[in-house]
């Protein structure tokens, strides 16, 4: 919830979606698309 754009119940869809095998897998969770990705990217690791 701590990135731009991420609110509580799209951080839990993306906990849900574990594990992730690349960053760009985030993009299938559901609200996630490329804009949001795309601002987040460089906060995220795996």
């Amino acid at each position: 919830m701590e990135l731009s754009g991420i609110g509580e119940a799209r951080a839990r869809d993306i906990v849900e979606g574990r594990p992730y095998n690349k960053l760009e897998d985030l993009k299938n969770v559901s609200g996630i698309g490329d804009a949001t990705f795309e601002n987040m990217k460089d906060f995220i690791c795996l």
